[in-house]
């Protein structure tokens, strides 16, 4: 039989609850500074996502306004080549004809039509020159200013190129940071990885893999309701018609256009972006999967709540992880040098929907 507790043990056990008790606020308080750290990472670089992408869209504008102008400055060497080619000729036969004396035209063996030809000629070749002289001097003029442009062009484009390598370096720092503040913060993280890496395996498929993802959402919000931004709220719902697209670009693959050989419709969009374009969350949201994943390139699955997912595949590089809480706008990787096209879908309870009508532009 046990004895019964002295006064001492249930000093020593009220003591030690006590102690646990403070420790459990102190760990909470912990967390909500971590948390608190967290979101003002993420509300920073959704503010730098949106100055990188101003670099992105004035870069694309200089260098199609470079492009204009080079094709301008060859149309008018071509034009000013060609002037020169004019002008020695008809040089050429007055200087031939100044050459010769007009005793010796006089006695030369020449009717006088070829006389009055040769007359004639003088006449007609002084405002021919006079004109080509003026175009030709219009012509350098306007090359010199087409030159001036393209060197400012070229120079603004080494300035805007540096600043958008700039901002991606601090766009790298910062989600580095959020990665580490995100592993102190959430001690799961590790484990959803791992589950979203053992689905991925198990997937046979793109089709596959989203429906396991799902499935094991469903089987978390059966345990526990989630906590997230945006789930169960009908905040993605009312967010149609308002969203931006994830990156900059232009549709080169709507909803249900016939894709390859086999004549399948597309259940997501494209677009086709410059190279190494930023691409951010399109929504707040629950990263379920980032990674590669068999020919889709590298691809990340976003849980938007109300069983809505967002897919994007084909970047180069994932600057999230699994588990990350994401805001509007935040950046989660970025295009490669040469394959430009971004792969978007939206879901709702398992199935693919047209992505169009959610986002402006």
């Amino acid at each position: 039989m046990l004895a019964a507790p002295t006064a001492k043990d249930l000093a020593k056990i009220e003591a030690e609850i006590k102690q646990a008790k403070q420790q459990q606020a102190e760990s909470q308080r912990k967390s909500k500074a971590l948390d608190k750290e967290v979101k003002d990472v993420q509300k920073e670089m959704v503010s730098l996502a949106k100055t990188v992408r101003k670099h992105e869209d004035q870069l694309s504008l200089l260098e199609q306004k470079k492009k204009e102008l080079e094709n301008e400055r060859q149309e008018l060497e071509a034009r000013l080549s060609l002037s020169s080619l004019q002008m020695a000729k008809i040089m050429q036969g007055m200087q031939t004809l100044a050459l010769r004396p007009s005793e010796i035209l006089l006695v030369q063996s020449k009717t006088p039509i070829q006389m009055l030809r040769s007359h004639r000629l003088m006449q007609y070749s002084f405002p021919i020159v006079g004109g080509i002289q003026k175009q030709t001097q219009e012509d350098l003029n306007a090359l010199s200013q087409v030159r001036l442009d393209l060197q400012s062009k070229i120079s603004a484009i080494r300035t805007t190129t540096a600043e958008l390598s700039d901002k991606n370096e601090q766009m790298e720092k910062l989600a580095q940071q959020k990665k580490v503040l995100q592993a102190q913060y959430a001690s799961s993280y590790e484990k959803s990885k791992a589950k979203a890496e053992k689905l991925a395996k198990e997937a046979k498929s793109l089709k596959d893999l989203l429906a396991n993802i799902e499935k094991e959402q469903q089987r978390k919000r059966a345990i526990t309701k989630s906590s997230s931004k945006g789930f169960g709220t009908g905040a993605f719902a009312r967010a149609r018609g308002s969203l931006a697209f994830p990156a900059q670009g232009r549709v080169t693959q709507n909803f249900g256009d016939t894709t390859g050989a086999s004549q399948s419709h597309a259940k997501g969009m494209v677009l086709t972006t410059r190279a190494g374009a930023q691409v951010a969350a399109p929504f707040d949201g629950t990263v379920l999967f980032a990674g590669p994943f068999q020919n889709y390139g590298k691809l990340v699955i976003i849980d938007h709540g109300d069983n809505f997912l967002t897919v994007l595949a084909g970047m180069d590089i994932i600057t999230t992880s699994v588990g990350s809480q994401l805001l509007t706008g935040e950046p989660i990787g970025r295009m490669g040098a040469d394959y430009t096209a971004l792969y978007l879908e939206v879901r709702q309870n398992g199935q693919a929907i047209n992505p169009r009508p959610w986002f402006v532009g």
